[in-house]
């Protein structure tokens, strides 16, 4: 209870405050005690008011009194007390019958009792009762913060503020996906209320919201990292919360943050030495990739593997989400909008990461290679970068391609090939490949016709006997130029 009520003061004060015969006292909270005289009081109302008044102006007819209480009513007093005595003995019949009929409750103040009483009263039992507040805020408080000092941080903060609230509570990954649900029962509601997880996305760490899912009033909290939502805190009652119990979930939503920075710390650890492991992968030296691997706690890579490249709104996002689908894979973040990763060979199934990489960025874009042994996964990691740089947005090439696993000996083939091409079919090869197949850009750097270039690519098809629409081509291509210097 955060304030006095009509039928608690009625309760505390005994024969000093009783209902007027026919009425009873509601447990409509009085927000004041107001004295006044005035014909018409409402003006010095707010709302939520006890009035005292003797009825020194009170109207004699019977309209006059509909119309007097009318007022109070629409000024939506909690009740109307009438002190007897100094102006009348009994309650007028007028205002028992109006007080009745536009229902306001009237209560009756004996002789002697002094309305100063009543006052006191109200305030003593509202100080009592926001002490009582204070201390259930401040016990509530103290038991969140020893639950995020506990050895499961989220779980019993979570059951903490569940029991606290008389509430269900559950976390959710920037994804939208359930982590962690309190009660357990709960979670058929709060599955429902993972598509309006999905519709705060864009709003960052400004993304609270309040929403109902049938007799259930839903609040959403952001749980953040700096600026990075991490997850989102949400919690499902029988009605909205009313301030106390919203800084209760304030502070649970504050404390999983917390706890969030630190496992966002030891996780960023643990990323930079995949990381690390990754490059020395990408550079040739597999031992000293699989020795950093075992030093530092990362996946150590495997004989066989696939390459992901991938480009979004967010690379940290993207590799985040990667890493929820599959644990034992290795990051590396090219810029803020791309990455890749080496994957294991033996991976989860591809439509859970296809479909978890949609609910993050829909635009995602992303290129799995064939299985691969890993000395090979730099020059597939090339590939797989080039043919992402020309896919549309929200294009997932994830299954197999028929063309079979990468070619090891492509490279070396192509390089002396290359060699024997004449300077006209270098020049066309190489702004064919700059301008990523797009024949006007193409002819237009070098100079020559449309159909000119194209006759020229067909000739250096058939001189190097490849395919140029084939990523793993134009990838080794692109670095056998490089290395001789024409790119």
């Amino acid at each position: 209870m955060s304030s006095p009520t009509v039928a608690s003061l009625c309760r505390g004060l005994g024969a000093d405050l009783t209902p007027a015969p026919g009425f009873t006292a509601p447990s409509t909270e009085v927000a004041a005690v107001h004295i006044s005289e005035l014909p018409d009081p409402t003006g010095y109302l707010s709302g939520g008011e006890l009035l005292l008044t003797t009825g020194l102006s009170l109207p004699r007819s019977k309209l006059g009194c509909e119309r007097y209480v009318g007022r109070l009513v629409e000024a939506e007093l909690s009740a109307l007390a009438l002190g007897l005595g100094p102006v009348h003995a009994s309650v007028p019949p007028a205002l028992l019958s109006a007080c009745a009929r536009l229902g306001l409750p009237l209560l009756i103040v004996p002789v002697p009792t002094p309305f100063l009483r009543i006052t006191r009263a109200y305030w003593a039992a509202a100080t009592r009762s926001t002490e009582r507040q204070l201390k259930d805020v401040l016990a509530t408080q103290r038991a969140l913060v020893d639950a995020a000092a506990s050895p499961d941080p989220v779980g019993t903060l979570l059951r903490t503020l569940s029991r606290a609230l008389d509430a269900w509570v559950a976390t959710f990954s920037p994804a939208g996906d359930v982590e962690q649900v309190h009660p357990a029962g709960a979670g058929d509601e709060v599955e429902q209320v993972r598509e309006d997880i999905l519709r705060l996305e864009g709003a960052g760490v400004h993304s609270a919201a309040s929403f109902a899912t049938g007799s259930t009033a839903v609040v959403v909290f952001p749980l953040a990292v700096e600026h990075h939502v991490v997850g989102y805190l949400a919690v499902g009652t029988s009605s909205p919360l009313d301030p106390t119990r919203r800084t209760a979930v304030l502070t649970a939503s504050g404390l999983l943050s917390l706890d969030s920075v630190r496992r966002s710390q030891a996780d960023s650890v643990a990323e930079e030495a995949a990381r690390c492991v990754a490059l020395l992968v990408d550079s040739g030296d597999v031992d000293a990739a699989r020795r950093l691997a075992a030093a530092t706690g990362a996946a150590s890579p495997e004989q066989l593997v696939r390459v992901l490249a991938l480009r979004g709104r967010e690379s940290d996002l993207l590799g985040s989400t990667v890493r929820r689908w599959c644990p034992a894979t290795l990051t590396v973040r090219t810029d803020r909008r791309s990455a890749w990763v080496l994957v294991p060979h033996d991976h989860p199934p591809l439509g859970g990461l296809d479909a978890a990489l949609a609910r993050v960025d829909g635009e995602a874009v992303a290129v799995l290679s064939e299985i691969v042994a890993v000395e090979q996964a730099s020059r597939v990691r090339a590939s797989a970068t080039v043919a992402l740089s020309s896919l549309p947005p929200g294009t997932r090439l994830l299954e197999a391609r028929g063309g079979g696993p990468y070619d090891p000996d492509l490279a070396t083939r192509l390089r002396s090939a290359v060699d024997a091409l004449p300077a006209p079919l270098v020049e066309a090869l190489v702004g064919y490949l700059r301008h990523q197949g797009q024949w006007e850009p193409a002819s237009r750097a070098i100079g020559v016709h449309r159909n000119t270039l194209r006759n020229r690519i067909t000739r250096c098809e058939a001189t190097l006997g490849v395919d140029l629409t084939d990523p793993d081509v134009t990838a080794e291509l692109w670095l056998a130029l490089r290395r001789r210097g024409v790119t």
